[in-house]
């Protein structure tokens, strides 16, 4: 099944139309090329000129791309329209979710083993922690009873004020909720002592664990829950990049399935 068909599956009642693309962030959109179908695309946007100019204004230096893409695709017939706008937003359908349906979202990506994939390999009990690429703040949210601060990470608005609310509604003091990315964290050097991420690293693998190791102090140790399948298959070379820079490979059980899992004391 693709990606925008387990969406469906998944979110049969969020029912996406055109103007949720303009909900979209600059990061967001910086990532369009990766993510957006070509074609169908393209054709949205010859039908939707205002929907160009809000791309470009939220990310300027998207509109080289974007009329490059224009130019090599003709505009569609109305029917072709319709299909193409519904491809493309299936397709970045968990864009539009994290925007309008964080509630949902949060419960549907259910963190089942909570401190149980963590604290043999990272204990969090008095400790600085950071979730970075946060979500919903899961992973956060698990950490904060026994942690003395958690820090989470998450470039998505609505998924920071949906994690800013749940917490002062559980009266949590403790979780700081930040604007940032797995590779860019506004965080001090050596500042953490224990850094999670859920399903969240992999996008610019190096990078992010350059940053890793930035934020954290000597003796800290990084957790990584990747939600991909134990054990290890052939030539995966983001598990061979990360047993390179010094990470153990585990499990974790989830959904009854074996996942794997990396971490690292530095």
């Amino acid at each position: 099944m693709t990606y925008a068909g387990q969406l469906q599956e998944s979110y049969p009642e969020l029912a996406p139309r055109v103007e949720d693309l303009f909900l979209l962030e600059g990061h967001q959109i910086a990532r369009l090329p990766d993510r957006a179908p070509r074609r169908e695309l393209a054709v949205v946007l010859h039908a939707h000129p205002r929907l160009f100019r809000f791309f470009v204004v939220r990310h300027q230096p998207s509109e080289a791309f974007l009329s490059a893409l224009m130019a090599d695709h003709e505009p569609g017939i109305r029917r072709d329209v319709a299909e193409c706008e519904l491809a493309l937003l299936w397709e970045i359908g968990d864009w539009i979710v994290y925007q309008r349906l964080p509630g949902l979202y949060d419960e549907r990506a259910n963190f089942e083993p909570g401190l149980t994939a963590i604290v043999d390999v990272a204990p969090v009990m008095g400790k600085v922690v950071i979730d970075a690429g946060a979500g919903t703040g899961q992973v956060a949210f698990a950490a904060a009873p026994v942690a003395k601060q958690v820090f989470a990470v998450e470039p998505v608005s609505a998924l920071r004020s949906f994690i800013r609310d749940k917490a002062k509604l559980q009266g949590l003091d403790n979780v700081f909720v930040m604007d940032g990315f797995l590779h860019d964290m506004p965080i001090p050097r050596g500042a953490g002592e224990v850094l999670l991420t859920r399903q969240a690293i992999g996008w610019d693998l190096d990078a992010e664990l350059d940053e890793v190791e930035r934020v954290l102090g000597p003796g800290g140790i990084a957790l990584h829950l990747t939600g991909m399948p134990h054990p290890v298959g052939p030539e995966d070379s983001f598990h061979s990049t990360l047993v390179a820079r010094g990470y153990q490979v585990g499990s974790y059980r989830e959904g009854g399935i074996l996942k794997r899992r990396y971490w690292r004391q530095f």
